[in-house]
């Protein structure tokens, strides 16, 4: 399956914007409605030495400052189905994780959500912590 070709149709179903950066990254701008939307990076990586391959799906919500409370992040960890948040490269972001076998066609609603996940609640939490629509 290619796999540009085939995210490249689910972003045409979330009404999103796509861009290819290389052939391990590719970005999905999301619309949310009320005139706000996010980005969400997908990248391809392999995760070990035995080839394990897979998708990670990450959208930024904004610097992290010492002053944050992590249990406020924890707390909404456990409400969200596909997503959790991470601490990376001094941005807290909102990141779901698949394996590469399972982007298929019979995995596209389930890819969609997982997609859709992140970026709402990245907006959510950047609105919440900022009151801006950066990323």
């Amino acid at each position: 399956m290619d796999l540009v070709d085939f995210m490249r149709k689910i972003s045409d179903e979330l009404e999103g914007q796509f861009s290819e950066y290389d052939e391990n990254t590719l970005v999905m701008v999301v619309p949310l409605g009320k005139g706000r939307f996010q980005a969400v990076r997908g990248k391809v990586q392999e995760v070990d030495d035995q080839g394990t391959t897979t998708i990670s799906f990450i959208s930024k919500v904004c610097p992290f400052y010492q002053h944050m409370d992590l249990i406020d992040f924890m707390e909404e960890n456990k409400k969200m189905l596909h997503s959790r948040f991470i601490v990376d490269d001094t941005f807290i972001k909102v990141e779901a994780s698949v394996f590469r076998e399972f982007v298929s066609v019979q995995n596209k609603e389930y890819l969609k959500n997982a997609i859709r996940e992140v970026a709402q609640v990245a907006d959510k939490w950047e609105h919440k912590l900022t009151g801006l629509d950066v990323f």
